[in-house]
């Protein structure tokens, strides 16, 4: 519209000075800057006024050529916003150092104040523009720089799932759909790990099924890359899956047949193949695993099983320990000490504190869980104090810089828990998370350092939620 109008001053130029314009909008100038612009439409958006006198191309000259940002003024050739405000794109001059909307910058948006450029309470939000779809039981990883979320399902229905997916960057509050071509089929139940510079997708239950392949997918280039399924572990879901370093290994889980797996398999993305591992004594499902390496090993606990003589037991059981240790060198299994480990439990967390493992919550069968273990790697120690309410199917991430484990949703017999927590193992005590996204489960939670990336799941009354959270203690 603007370029409408200094072409329409240029044309009224040209017939009053009898000649074509060179440069201004209703002045004649008969010698120019050699090299500068000569007319208005020698200038691009967003600078697309000639500034006659220096020969360049400014975003304005005068006030009205600042229509395109309302509220703003000329200033040495940029529109600006007066009294040290910031222009936010359509949302006008903004006093960023306390608008909830832009806190300190253009699109950070806090769930509650904004105080000197700050959220006052610890949480953002995540932008909504150009979000995926509601969705629940997709998979998400860290890049470092992004977090990428993909799949999952868009109803309560098992078989109703996309392949969709989307890359948030947080610093720049914005949303980068995922690419559809080569994009595996759509599921929930997969697993996904980073590898540093791909995250590898695998297993799950598709529309029809539960299948045993996966793809390869990198952010930088949003291209996706088919994995070779030759000698891969059969179909599955309720798995778990960790990346070593050079490899990802997938252990566990349920078969269509309603069974509970033993098997495993180890996955190199540089060569494109699949090793099987071990298998252990008992099958299970619904267990934790994690990477300890310190001593180069993969950790579960816990699960929901067959252990052979006796069905459907959860572990601990009987002789059974509730954890192994696998070494993928040796292709070996071992126990885990029994003595003063958790009690059974499936649909428990875990994660890896850079020097030891962390376990909460969980199902027993019968109730759920608030309590919770630390495994130094020799024995197991409980969390004292009160932490979260008893739940089982939540997230929890370690936050190396403030050094907690946080603790968000899940879901237990009375309903969807709202009392979040994070344990400090240096402070050995529990602190309470402050709630604004309100309680959910089957979402995901990243961890990208100092901050906890929440997003979508199932909310109250069983309705998806497509909205997120940025957590920073």
């Amino acid at each position: 519209m603007r370029r409408f109008f200094h072409l329409l001053s240029l044309i009224g130029l040209a017939s009053a000075c009898g000649d074509e314009p060179r440069c201004g909008d209703c002045l004649c100038v008969e010698d120019p800057p050699r090299g500068g612009c000569r007319s208005n439409t020698d200038c691009e958006e967003p600078t697309s006024v000639c500034d006659r006198e220096s020969g360049r191309c400014v975003e304005c000259l005068v006030l009205g050529d600042c229509g395109h940002r309302p509220g703003t003024v000329c200033s040495a050739g940029v529109c600006v916003c007066p009294g040290g405000a910031t222009w936010c794109g359509p949302h006008l001059c903004v006093d960023t150092a306390n608008a909830s909307a832009h806190c300190g910058v253009c699109e950070r948006a806090c769930f509650g104040a904004c105080a000197a450029g700050a959220c006052v309470d610890p949480w953002e939000r995540v932008s909504s523009s150009g979000a995926p779809g509601r969705r629940l039981r997709q998979v998400a990883v860290w890049t470092g720089t992004a977090m990428v979320i993909w799949g999952g399902q868009v109803s309560t229905a098992v078989d109703d799932v996309t392949n969709t997916g989307g890359i948030y960057d947080p610093a720049t509050f914005t949303w980068t759909p995922t690419s559809l071509v080569g994009a595996p089929n759509g599921r929930g139940f997969a697993t996904a790990v980073w590898t540093g510079t791909r995250m590898l997708v695998w297993g799950g239950r598709t529309s029809t099924d539960l299948v045993n392949d996966g793809a390869s997918f990198d952010p930088t280039t949003n291209t996706w890359q088919p994995m070779s399924m030759a000698s891969a572990p059969a179909p599955r879901y309720l798995h778990t899956a960790v990346w070593t370093g050079q490899q990802m290994i997938v252990y566990g889980g349920g078969s269509a047949g309603g069974e509970q797996l033993a098997t495993g398999a180890a996955y190199d993305p540089l060569a494109d193949t699949w090793t099987p591992i071990a298998a252990t004594p008992e099958s299970r499902l619904g267990h934790s695993a994690v990477w300890d390496p310190v001593a180069a090993r993969m950790l579960i606990y816990g699960g929901f099983g067959d252990d052979g003589p006796n069905l459907d037991v959860y572990f601990p059981f009987g002789t059974i320990p509730g954890g192994r240790a696998f070494d993928p060198v040796g292709n070996a299994w071992s126990p885990l000490a029994v003595i003063s480990q958790p009690s059974p439990r499936a649909g428990h967390s875990a994660v890896w504190t850079g020097t030891a493992m962390l376990l909460f919550g969980g199902y027993n069968g019968a109730t759920d869980l608030d309590d919770g273990r630390r495994w130094d790697g020799s024995q197991w120690t409980a969390l004292v104090g009160g932490g979260p309410s008893a739940r089982r199917e939540h997230v929890a991430v370690w936050l190396s810089e403030p050094g907690v484990m946080a603790i968000v949703g899940g879901i237990n017999l009375a309903g969807l828990p709202g009392d979040d927590g994070a344990w400090s193992p240096t402070r050995q005590e529990w602190q309470p998370i402050p709630s604004a996204l309100g309680p959910r489960a089957y979402h995901t939670v990243i961890a990208t350092g100092d901050s906890a990336i929440v997003w979508g799941g199932i909310g109250f009354d069983n309705g998806l939620v497509g909205d997120g959270g940025v957590y920073r203690p």
